[in-house]
């Protein structure tokens, strides 16, 4: 199957391994990966942000951009929501989205929703084992894993993995305080977050967290840092790679 790849901004500036990781996986299961270059934004903080039209433009600048039948897949869950539950409402009777909108909505998935969903791939047909990946890890779902109905699809798909203990967070359902603009404009309160979802994970003792999206990920492992906690965070994709011996050169990743 040939896939579009679409690398939120967040991941492209802050998380390229996750990126790279995403490619190799979905190479691995076989599908043709294609990356258009001049793809940006989804228009999410802006929505957040309440600037409607120009989330508005750049969801249109993104449907000519990913134009075409394949499905488009990203890390993110949160960009993945954006674009299938709040884009067309971004449009108006007087304004409706062109059919290129839709196309984009229809077509985006996030990427264990899209190997679950499109592909038809369980857990054990990827792997055997943990292989050289962490063999007990905490899972953290991101809030935006609510609006595409997956918010304990993705958790248990980790935990069919043969051989991997998951452990859950207490409070699994709790924000972990990063919310895009929500982390700017309420930066207390996002740190009070982080804060909890940080003791809720040294709570489990795994040593390694997999996140879903970039989001939660930087705003955690920056607020691990402040504490001097030796958790490493994963997006999935990294965890599957590391498990499957196809993790890069982190020295070309980062270059």
């Amino acid at each position: 199957m040939r896939v579009l790849l679409f690398i939120p901004c967040l991941a492209d500036q802050f998380a390229p391994a996750a990126a790279e990781a995403t490619a190799l996986l979905l190479e691995h299961l076989g599908c043709e990966v294609v990356y258009p270059e001049d793809q940006t934004c989804c228009g999410q903080a802006h929505r957040n942000s309440g600037d409607a039209a120009a989330a508005r433009a750049l969801v249109t600048r993104m449907a000519k951009i990913f134009a075409g039948e394949e499905p488009i897949v990203t890390p993110s869950g949160s960009c993945a929501a954006m674009i299938q539950c709040h884009a067309l409402g971004l449009y108006s009777p007087s304004d409706p989205p062109p059919d290129s909108v839709r196309s984009l909505v229809q077509r985006t998935r996030e990427l264990v929703q899209f190997i679950e969903q499109d592909l038809g791939i369980a857990p054990d047909e990827i792997v055997e084992s943990p292989g050289e990946a962490a063999a007990q890890v905490a899972w953290h779902p991101s809030c935006h894993l609510r609006d595409l109905g997956r918010f304990d699809a993705s958790g248990r798909f980790l935990e069919s993995i043969p051989g991997l203990e998951v452990k859950r967070l207490r409070q699994e359902e709790q924000c972990c305080g990063f919310g895009g603009t929500f982390a700017i404009k309420f930066g207390s309160i996002s740190a009070a977050l982080a804060e909890d979802r940080c003791s809720a994970l040294e709570e489990t003792s795994a040593p390694v967290l997999i996140c879903n999206d970039t989001g939660c990920s930087m705003n955690i492992e920056g607020r691990l840092s402040r504490r001097g906690t030796q958790v490493e965070v994963q997006h999935i994709a990294q965890w599957f790679c590391q498990a499957l011996g196809l993790m890069p050169d982190q020295s070309e990743v980062t270059s």
